[in-house]
């Protein structure tokens, strides 16, 4: 505990993509991948509807007001950045870029033309902008720009919805669109880490939605407000699963009690036994914070196995303690059950540790947990227990069980039978199949944020995106031109939509020195250009214009745009943000993000990924999946050799036959635990394969437990075994079929599994080992 408080800061994980391992075809990007989620998954939108624009723009700035201050600086605590306003400034600025980079920034059009010799083209043009009936255009610097090339950039960047991205338009200096008669204003930042943080008072979140409330009920005029990004479902799943599981964990241990006090009459089994769950509890997270400097929430899903165990070695002690007339003494209890708990411990630590090899953070988080939290209950029985004082007198009603299982030998072949019936039945759907999609069940509410979101801003992400790497910012950039050419392919081809590039921003120096050879072949009409356009009184002054123009075209020579440039636009900055990841470990990395993509033609395009250098392919549903799978399949792997491990040391304390038998029935509880699931339409995924690791571990002890007491005369009072061991298991069925009845798919996958697995792990090794 000491070294906790002179350790660096310790992180608590509450994100369900923070559990999920890495992709194998992205190891090689893997640290620019996670830049990248750190990037997105703090990124939000809200889009402020109301009947009227000026009534959605007033909550909008109300909103947005309450996070920024009237020096323009954003409240670090809960965002590092929030925009909604794009005034005169950012327009005046971007106009400027333009206009200083308008030999650099040529587009593809511009530059085809004057590339064949159609350099008139583009004046005609010009003179058609400028004295065109309708014209628009920003003509303060045509004395400097007499073809409009910084305007032909403008309206690219406009046309491909390279800076917004989205299908909203400038109106009172806010981006804002109408749809079926409601109109919508936007609003989009960046949560802070410490915002960020759901534990936090000044969760960014919570603070939102409370924020938002007290706009509805003020304005009451059909306000709402539609909020997506990651840190929303963040909050909304962990919210709920931590509502869940603390208010199941209470019930049931408030029921664990009773029992306790129902069949002890006192007070001092179930303290100590409470004390013992929370030492092992807290054993296991400091353990756990130790080894990893920060712990996933889901970590204390699968920690709850603890309460199970320690109860079952308490139940053990305390049954002999307060009924079996032998033991007068704690060192007695202790030596009476000394053998089974041990085994049973050694068992399940095996089984435990076995957790630590499979290349997934979350289960080794999970395998220290369990391992010392275990070792702390095993320990805190035989070496504490002992010395508490003794009752002062034997309960002998304890031990009035009938013994109904010799009569049931029958019921494991049954549920045999039952569960390979079912299994072939459902042969073709029985494999291993892990969708992280089930993993979250979004909230009605939300949900319908993500659908009006979608439609309003129509932003079209596929869900899918390229990482491309190379070893300079140049050669990047290149990389990024080239994927970019052959997706304008695949736009042609209808193969998607649009795509995002950072080379539809800022060119590679490459192109822009094309761009600027291009760009000489106007210099001939310069003086044309002039007469035409009426600027000049007389021949000399147009001569003095085309000198000017000629003299600022040859002092921009290799005046290249950099991306880490001091003088980019705000807007170019922020539109580039989620595209530039940067420079990690010597390599540079950006992302490149298709639009309205057809799904059926992802294949296509991560091929052409895996063909090509430096291009990375990334489907994080489709690979994490394929990439659980393999895991899942690991860890069955891993676990069976655990298993055989367990019963070459069983084989040293008992004889083959018993062995035999033990080996029989985690067979038995695999088989009706994967009907089960069968019959639940529940895959057999990662979470329920791994909540078999932890039946394996527990069921043992019962199996070890029920073989020890057969192996008791009556006057060792084997009844008292058989009442420790249904005792054991009730309170370990209350604890995991509360949270198989959670509403959060990874708990409720988790307690299903292990409540049906324990339950036939019992029923079998009470039948298959009573004479």
């Amino acid at each position: 505990m000491v070294s906790l408080f002179f350790s660096p800061k310790i992180t608590f994980a509450t994100s369900l993509f923070d559990i999920l391992p890495p992709s194998s075809s992205l190891r090689e990007v893997q640290k620019a991948d996670s830049a990248l989620a750190e990037k997105t998954s703090r990124a939000v939108t809200i889009l402020v509807k109301s009947d009227s624009f000026e009534s959605a723009k007033s909550a909008a700035e109300k909103l947005y007001f309450s996070y920024v201050g009237s020096d323009g600086n954003v409240n670090p605590n809960y965002f590092d950045s929030l925009s909604l306003y794009v005034d005169s400034d950012s327009v005046s600025e971007m106009l400027a870029w333009l206009h200083e980079n308008r030999f650099f920034l040529l587009d593809e059009e511009t530059r085809a033309l004057l590339e064949e010799g159609n350099a008139s083209q583009i004046a005609e043009d010009a003179l058609m902008t400028v004295y065109g009936a309708f014209s628009f255009s920003d003509l303060s610097t045509i004395d400097e720009d007499p073809f409009l090339l910084s305007e032909r950039s403008l309206r690219h960047f406009l046309e491909d919805g390279a800076v917004s991205a989205t299908n909203m338009a400038l109106r009172d200096n806010v981006l804002s669109r109408e749809k079926d008669g409601a109109f919508f204003v936007l609003i989009r930042g960046t949560v802070s880490k410490k915002g960020a943080a759901l534990a936090s008072k000044k969760s960014t979140v919570r603070n939102l939605y409370s924020a938002c409330e007290i706009l509805k009920e003020a304005q009451n005029d059909n306000l709402d407000f539609i909020f997506s990004g990651v840190p929303f479902h963040s909050y909304e799943s962990s919210t709920s699963a931590q509502a869940q599981i603390s208010v199941i964990s209470t019930v049931s241990l408030i029921l664990i009690v009773l029992v306790f006090l129902w069949i002890f009459r006192s007070f001092l089994p179930a303290l100590v036994s409470a004390f013992a769950v929370t030492f092992s509890c807290g054993m296991g997270f400091v353990s756990t914070l130790l080894f990893f400097r920060g712990i996933h929430v889901l970590t204390f899903v699968f920690g709850t196995t603890l309460i199970g165990t320690c109860l079952d070695y308490s139940i053990h002690y305390f049954v002999n303690w307060k009924a079996n007339p032998d033991c007068d003494s704690g060192p007695a209890v202790r030596k009476h059950i000394f053998r089974g708990i041990t085994l049973g411990f050694i068992s399940t630590e095996i089984c435990f540790a076995a957790l630590f090899f499979a290349p997934f953070p979350l289960l080794k988080q999970v395998s220290v947990f369990l391992f010392f939290g275990l070792a702390t209950a095993y320990l805190s029985v035989v070496a504490l227990y002992p010395i508490l004082p003794m009752p002062s007198k034997k309960e002998s009603k304890l031990a009035s069980i009938p013994n109904l299982f010799t009569k049931c030998r029958f019921i494991p072949l049954l549920l045999v039978i039952f569960s390979i019936i079912i299994i072939g039945i459902n042969y073709r759907s029985f494999r291993i199949q892990n969708n992280i999609q089930e993993l979250y069940s979004m909230s009605q509410n939300m949900l319908q944020n993500e659908i009006t979101s979608a439609q309003v801003l129509n932003t079209g992400s596929s869900g899918w995106y390229f990482i491309l790497k190379a070893d300079s910012e140049e050669a990047l950039l290149q990389k990024n031109e080239e994927l970019s050419n052959f997706l304008t392919k695949s736009v042609d081809e209808k193969k998607l939509g649009t795509f995002l590039s950072l080379s539809q921003f800022i060119p590679s120096e490459k192109k822009q020195a094309e761009n600027y050879h291009a760009a000489e072949k106007l210099l001939p009409l310069a003086g044309d250009q002039y007469d035409a356009l009426g600027l000049a009184e007389s021949p000399l002054e147009t001569e003095k214009f085309v000198t000017d123009y000629i003299n600022s075209y040859r002092s921009l020579e290799n005046s290249f745009i950099h991306l880490n440039g001091g003088h980019l636009p705000s807007a170019i900055r922020e539109a580039i943000s989620n595209l530039w990841i940067g420079e990690i470990d010597g390599s540079y990395y950006s992302c490149l993000l298709p639009l309205h993509a057809k799904g059926e033609e992802e294949q296509f395009f991560r091929e052409f990924a895996a063909q090509t250098d430096g291009v990375f392919f990334v489907n994080k549903v489709k690979d994490i999946s394929s990439q659980l799978d393999i895991l899942s399949k690991s860890m069955i792997l891993t676990l069976a050799l655990a298993f055989v491990f367990v019963l070459g040391i069983l084989f040293f304390c008992y004889r083959p036959k018993l062995v035999l038998k033990i080996a029989a029935i985690p067979l038995i509880v695999t088989l009706v635990t994967t009907a089960i699931l069968i019959l639940c339409k529940i895959h057999l995924s990662f979470f329920p394969v791994t909540a078999l690791v932890l039946v394996f571990g527990l069921g043992l002890d019962y199996i070890i437990y029920a073989i020890e007491g057969s192996q008791k005369t009556e006057s060792e009072n084997s009844s008292l075994n058989t009442f420790a061991i249904l005792l054991s298991f009730v309170t370990t069925a209350l604890s995991f079929g509360a949270l198989a009845i959670s509403t959060f798919p990874p708990v409720h996958m988790l307690g299903l599994t292990v409540f049906v697995g324990l339950s036939t792990a019992v029923l079998s090794a009470f039948c298959m080992t009573k004479k």
